[in-house]
């Protein structure tokens, strides 16, 4: 009789274990990549009355005859499918789509979140809200990602080098319908024939040096024969200004250009300049400007006051290598650029470092074609993709699908800054919960694996976005009624186990 008491004691117990399970997963139903659990029961040892035996010769055997003695739990499983994604527009609140974990440092103690609410502190270190954990990552350092996991910070004030201009592709088309050029490219007059017009192209693009102020270099190209096309670096387009000091006390003397660099010459640019005016001298004149060997070369300048003066030059190679600022283009009778011409800009700027920038002739829709465009079209050539940028201070950052943290500087280029960790486990349901929303290792879950989305695990990260809560309110409504049933009818065991127990203590009237 106290078998059935104790059977009903033990369906209470472990029916009241599972609604509180259930209790605890519909109060977090609205808990940010809170992962419901479920309860599983087990039957417990069962008292053996009459053992099974053989069939003795002509007769059957005899089954063995068992009395349970109720139920335990047997497990409570963490269930850790994907919840679903809540956008909130802010850009370090993380969400994972996938079965990793973001790994977060407390101390020397590492912990695992799919809770994505993070934030920056005043260090600038990404966090997570809801206890100050460190979010880590690989931080990448002059543009190499770091092998070893740290914390992630996002250092506003940043400044960015200034980065020269070491390339850019030159693309679009040259029409084939224009005449040969006639006459010199170098004369102004024959450039502004009316018959040249379409004869000529040119296409120009902003470059940096080497202290990020940003030049303008423009490309020259006309047509030499039905289908060749010479082109050129334009020295004007690439000139450089400096400004000199002069004497107010006596009228100027010849002002020397400085020395240039190493395999450069000095090429004044055809610039016309006037004498300055409302200054001392009511003598408008020529000043003479000294640019070496071979004879002093005049120039006259606009002053912006009357002690200095603006000068406009152009360096250029002493010995153009083939292909240096110069070169020629041919193409084949479908129009298409033949082979891939090596192409150069190269050109000193004063108090910088030597420009070398590579021209990409490439042929094809992306590079230079040379098609038919009607007899009045102009040929459409188009420098663009360099490379360089001006210094700059870190703005702001963005986050993608890979976990790369990008720094979007005031200068507008952008360079990665760190990516974040992520973690798998062989058993993730052997997790140990500590609050917070976060996890630990246990003897059952085996060790983090590291990695980066993508890399390591098939998870992506996506920014802006909240995971939500997997708990499945019918569900768990259905589960809570079927608790309850159960613990009612345990209870009902128990009265009538008692009532037996009272009927027997009774026999004795």
């Amino acid at each position: 009789m106290l078998r059935s008491l104790f059977a009903g004691v033990s369906g209470l117990r472990n029916h009241q274990v599972r609604v509180d399970v259930i209790g605890n997963n519909i109060a977090n139903v609205n808990t940010v990549g809170f992962k419901s659990s479920r309860v599983q029961f087990r039957e417990a040892f069962a008292q053996t009355l009459q053992a099974a035996s053989r069939p003795p010769g002509g007769q059957g055997g005899t089954n063995p005859q068992q009395v349970g003695l109720g139920m335990q739990i047997g497990s409570i499983d963490q269930n850790f499918n994907q919840g679903s994604l809540q956008s909130t527009g802010i850009a370090t609140d993380l969400a994972i789509q996938g079965d990793a974990f973001f790994v977060v440092r407390r101390g020397i103690e590492r912990m695992f979140t799919r809770d994505g609410g993070f934030q920056l502190d005043p260090e600038g270190r990404l966090i997570s809200a809801t206890n100050g954990f460190m979010v880590q990552g690989r931080v990448y350092q002059d543009g190499v990602l770091q092998d070893s996991v740290s914390d992630i910070t996002i250092p506003f004030g940043l400044r960015l080098a200034a980065k020269q201009t070491t390339s850019t592709r030159l693309a679009g088309n040259l029409n084939a319908a224009a005449p040969v050029f006639s006459g010199s490219i170098d004369s102004a007059a024959d450039r502004a024939k009316p018959e040249n017009a379409i004869s000529v192209a040119e296409a120009q693009i902003g470059v940096y040096d080497s202290l990020g102020e940003r030049r303008s270099v423009k490309i020259q190209m006309w047509k030499t024969d039905a289908n060749k096309w010479s082109w050129r670096v334009d020295p004007t387009a690439s000139a450089t200004v400096q400004r000199f000091t002069t004497s107010a006390a006596s009228p100027p003397a010849p002002i020397a250009l400085p020395a240039a660099p190493a395999g450069f010459e000095i090429k004044p640019a055809n610039v016309r300049v006037t004498s300055m005016t409302g200054d001392a001298y009511s003598t408008p004149g020529d000043y003479t400007v000294a640019a070496g060997p071979p004879a002093q070369v005049n120039f006259t300048a606009a002053m912006p006051s009357s002690t200095s003066v603006n000068i406009s030059y152009f360096m250029s190679p002493t010995t153009p290598a083939a292909g240096v600022n110069s070169g020629e283009l041919t193409f084949d009778e479908a129009g298409m650029l033949v082979g891939r011409p090596s192409a150069r800009a190269q050109f000193a700027i004063p108090g910088a470092e030597p420009m070398d920038i590579v021209l990409d002739l490439s042929g094809g829709a992306a590079g230079l074609t040379q098609f038919s465009a009607g007899a009045t079209t102009r040929s459409t050539p188009i420098l663009r993709d360099q490379d360089g940028f001006s210094s700059g201070v870190l703005q702001d950052f963005s986050i993608d699908a890979l976990g790369t943290i990008t720094g979007v500087f005031s200068n507008g280029s952008s360079t990665p800054l760190a990516r974040i960790t992520l973690a798998e486990f062989n058993n993730a349901s052997g997790l140990l919960r500590v609050g917070d929303n976060m996890y630990q290792e246990s003897a059952n879950s085996g060790g983090a694996v590291l990695g980066l989305a993508q890399e390591g695990t098939q998870s992506t990260i996506s920014s802006g976005m909240l995971e939500m809560s997997n708990v499945d309110l019918s569900q768990e409504f259905t589960a809570l009624i079927v608790a309850q049933r159960g613990f009612q009818a345990s209870s009902k065991v128990v009265t009538s186990a008692d009532e037996m127990l009272q009927d027997i203590t009774q026999l004795k009237r």
